[in-house]
């Protein structure tokens, strides 16, 4: 029998043109200590109240495509201890806005040289970054730039955040950054340069990831992944990422002309910096989120295996499939 033992039913009522984004004094310091600062870029610039760890208003230059905010010096006294900064915008295929940080002797340091990808224009995309606590310690300037395409920078929003200890199974994974949804971030995630997909097979243990896509690909017509299994597998885990999530959209796959139904999202808070609302009004997820879905081992063959993905959305990523190895008998 399937029991539901809680259910909670979160509205996001208006916040987006209320209290999370609002266009009042900027200079004044409302904030609380762990609340967020929110810029928006387009179509106007407008704020959130300055947090006690943000010195001034950010500068904002339409014309050098150059956002600065400064972080007080005494900001860590305040329990926060790092913090981390998400950029949503435009993905060119130019490698993106950049991210640097200024000290207080006018010492750049870059933590991004790009945000975005390359070769292949994405449509909305979405990054975090944790900056090196070594880098922001002592406080002074965040840099954001996007030279000559102060129209591509949608928002940013920077978030206070507190150490904590993490035990981690296994030694391939290195989480550094766990949101308030409960969604891990890995190091290689969000320290600032472009993510490298993984590419070939790879086996660990009883299970071998197989690769199907390093490269974007594009969801405008049903994509094809042909993958070969050698035994018969205990059963199989798909894993892939999309690009600028509608919420309502699904993922529809199929494995061997069986449908298997869609891919499961984790779920996302409604005050997430990468939720945005579109021309026409609708929410989107910017950014690459990971998705899954399960495969029985009876729509897995020896041999050859098809598996058919089809959806209305803006890209497709990484996507992998892990078939399990029947386990040996002694």
């Amino acid at each position: 029998m399937l029991g539901l033992k809680v259910a909670r039913l979160w509205l996001l009522v208006a916040a987006l043109c209320t209290t999370s984004i609002r266009a009042e004094n900027p200079i004044l310091h409302a904030g609380g200590t762990f609340d967020p600062f929110l810029l928006a870029l387009q179509p106007a610039v407008q704020m959130s109240a300055l947090p006690p760890w943000v010195s001034a208003a950010p500068k904002v230059d339409p014309a050098t495509a150059m956002v600065t905010v400064t972080i007080h010096p005494d900001w860590v006294s305040s329990g926060v201890e790092m913090f981390v900064a998400t950029v949503v915008f435009t993905d060119n295929r130019d490698g993106g806005p950049a991210l640097d940080w200024e000290s207080a002797d006018a010492k750049i340091s870059t933590i991004s040289y790009g945000l975005g990808e390359i070769g292949k224009a994405v449509g909305l995309n979405s990054r975090t970054v944790l900056p090196p606590q070594t880098l922001t310690c002592e406080g002074s300037k965040l840099l954001l730039s996007y030279f000559g395409k102060f129209d591509s920078l949608l928002s940013l929003a920077i978030r206070p955040a507190r150490e904590d200890s993490l035990a981690v199974l296994g030694e391939r994974q290195s989480p550094v950054l766990i949101d308030g949804n409960l969604q891990v971030f890995e190091d290689g995630e969000v320290n600032g340069p472009r993510p490298i997909p993984l590419a070939g097979d790879i086996r660990n243990g009883s299970v071998i990831e197989a690769e199907l896509s390093a490269r974007v690909e594009e969801l405008s017509e049903p994509l094809e992944f042909i993958i070969p299994i050698e035994g018969k597998p205990e059963a199989g885990m798909l894993r892939l990422e999309s690009l600028g999530l509608d919420p309502e959209a699904k993922i529809e796959v199929s494995v061997n002309g069986h449908d298997l139904g869609t891919v499961n999202f984790p779920a996302f808070q409604l005050d997430d910096p990468s939720l945005v609302t579109d021309w026409n009004g609708n929410l989107i997820m910017a950014g690459w989120r990971k998705g899954s879905l399960f495969i029985a081992a009876r729509h897995l063959l020896e041999g050859e295996n098809s598996i058919f993905a089809s959806a209305l959305l803006h890209g497709l990523r990484r996507a992998r499939v892990n078939p399990w190895k029947q386990k040996s008998t002694a």
